[in-house]
Order: C-alpha cells, then sequence, then structure tokens
C-alpha cells in the first residue's frame, strides 16, 4: 500500500473513533439530562408533600389549641358546690346578726 492509502485508512479510523466517542458523550448527555427530569419531578413532589405537611400541622395545631382552651375554660369554670361558696362566702345561707351594745363605766 501507498502512504496515501495508509494515511487515508489511518484518518478514516481517527474519524469512526471520533465519531463512536461523540456519540457515546451525545447519549450520556442525554442520560444526564433524563436524571435531571427525573429529580426535578421528585423534586415536585416533595415540595407538594411538604405543603400537604404543613396544612395538616396547622389544621392538627387549631384543634389541639382550640381543645386546649376547651379544656381550661372548663377547668377554670367552678363546680356546683364551689359556685356557691364563690358567691356567697359560703355554703351557708345569709343571716343576719345582732350586736349588743353593752354599757361601759369607762368613757
Amino acid at each position: 500500500m501507498s502512504d496515501l492509502t495508509n494515511k487515508d485508512a489511518e484518518q478514516d479510523t481517527k474519524i469512526a473513533v471520533m465519531d463512536s466517542t461523540l456519540e457515546n458523550a451525545i447519549r450520556r448527555i442525554e442520560m444526564v439530562h433524563q436524571r435531571i427530569d427525573r429529580t426535578e419531578e421528585q423534586i415536585k413532589e416533595i415540595k407538594k408533600q411538604v405543603i400537604d405537611n404543613k396544612i395538616w400541622i396547622q389544621r392538627a395545631s387549631a384543634v389541639i389549641g382550640a381543645a386546649v382552651a376547651l379544656i381550661g375554660i372548663i377547668v377554670a369554670l367552678p363546680q356546683d358546690a364551689d359556685s356557691k361558696e364563690l358567691k356567697n362566702g359560703s355554703n351557708d345561707t345569709t343571716q343576719q346578726e345582732i350586736v349588743l351594745h353593752i354599757p361601759s363605766d369607762r368613757n
């Protein structure tokens, strides 16, 4: 073979190797883009779950807060026997007291 034919064969081999390398690089880039797309979808799903969790926590907090407030009000309300004592000072009925004035010799 002549030098020209050898040079052409060598160049054809280099072109084939470069073409194969380029195709592999393109496939890898496409795979990276697919991974990025899947990752973006997962991020969107996780964000949605976080928002759902926030809403659930806010609702649960509201219910718990209302329950605690209601329990506090119930505990703070006087009971039947205690309510009479709080109103009148004792459980007995109100009675009049008679004050005796005893005259004394001392002025």
